[in-house]
C-alpha cells in the first residue's frame, strides 16, 4: 500500500483542517441527537430512552396529567399513572431504588447495568462503579448536619439520599468530626439498667466513634418527631431510611458531623 507522503506544509494543514472539520461536524452531531426533545417536555429522547424508559414521542407517559420532567424534579415515577416517589420503587428489584439509578444514571430495568456478572446493588454497597465494568473503588461519605438536623450521603460525590435525623439534647450532644464507620452491629439495645430509657433489638447501628459512651447513627422506632434533637448523642434515623444506609455503609465510610 503506498504511503501518503505530504508534499509541502500546506498539503499537512489542509489535511489537518478537514480533519478538525470532520471531528467538529462528528461531536455537534452527537450533541444535537441527545438534545432532541420530540415532545417537547424538557427531557431530551436521549435521556427518556437510556435512563428514564419514558416514551420520548409523549410528553406525560404515564397520562396522569403531569409530564415527565415535572414528576422526575419533585421525585415521582413518571411511568406510573398513580403517586409513587421514585425512591420507593425498585423497577428491575436489584435493592437500588429507580430515585439512585436516575442519579447514578445505571439502568433501572436492568439488575446489572454494566453487565459484569454483579448486580448494581452489590457494587454501590461493595463501593464499585456499577456503571463501569472496568475495577475501581468509588468515595462514599455520609453528612451529618446537627443544626439542620439532617443526613445526606454520597457515592462517587452523588447525593443518593437526604432526609431529616435526630441528633444528641443540648445535655448530651453529638460528637462533631469527622470520623469513620467502624463497626456494623445489625441489633443493639440501648439503655436498661441504670438509665431511664429502653431501647431493645434497635436495628442497624453504625458506630462511628468511641468517647465515654460509644456513638452510633442507628435506626429509632420509639419516636417519628425527626428533624428535632431527642437523642442521648447518638444519631436517629427512621427504620424505613436507616436500612438502606447500614447497607449502602461500609466499614471505613467516612462520616463527617458539623
Amino acid at each position: 500500500m503506498p504511503k501518503f507522503k505530504f508534499n509541502n506544509l500546506s498539503n499537512f494543514v489542509a489535511v489537518f483542517f478537514l480533519g478538525a472539520v470532520f471531528f467538529m461536524v462528528s461531536f455537534m452531531t452527537v450533541l444535537a441527537a441527545e438534545a432532541i426533545d420530540s415532545d417537547q417536555d424538557g427531557l431530551s429522547d436521549n435521556d427518556e430512552l437510556n435512563i428514564y424508559h419514558t416514551n420520548p414521542l409523549l410528553a406525560d407517559t404515564d397520562g396522569d396529567g403531569f409530564d415527565d420532567y415535572t414528576e422526575i424534579y419533585n421525585g415521582y415515577s413518571p411511568r406510573h399513572n398513580y403517586s409513587v416517589k421514585l425512591n420507593s420503587l425498585d423497577s428491575d428489584s436489584d435493592s437500588v431504588p429507580d430515585s439512585w439509578e436516575i442519579r447514578l444514571a445505571t439502568d433501572l430495568l436492568s439488575p446489572d447495568s454494566d453487565g459484569d456478572g454483579f448486580t448494581d446493588s452489590v457494587e454501590i454497597n461493595t463501593g464499585n462503579d456499577p456503571r463501569s465494568a472496568e475495577p475501581g473503588v468509588k468515595s462514599k461519605l455520609i453528612k451529618v448536619d446537627i443544626a439542620s438536623q439532617s443526613l445526606a450521603y454520597y457515592f462517587d460525590d452523588i447525593k443518593l439520599e437526604e432526609f431529616p435525623i435526630s441528633g444528641g439534647l443540648s445535655y448530651m450532644p453529638t460528637p462533631e468530626g469527622n470520623f469513620t464507620v467502624l463497626d456494623k452491629v445489625p441489633s443493639k439495645t440501648y439503655g436498661g439498667t441504670g438509665f431511664d430509657f429502653y431501647y431493645p433489638n434497635t436495628k442497624w447501628n453504625l458506630h462511628f466513634t468511641t468517647k465515654y459512651w460509644r456513638y452510633y447513627i442507628h435506626g429509632a422506632y420509639w419516636h417519628n418527631d425527626f428533624g428535632k434533637p431527642k437523642s442521648h448523642g447518638c444519631v436517629n434515623v427512621a427504620y424505613h431510611q436507616m436500612e438502606r444506609l447500614y447497607n449502602f455503609a461500609e466499614i471505613g465510610t467516612e462520616i463527617e458531623i458539623i
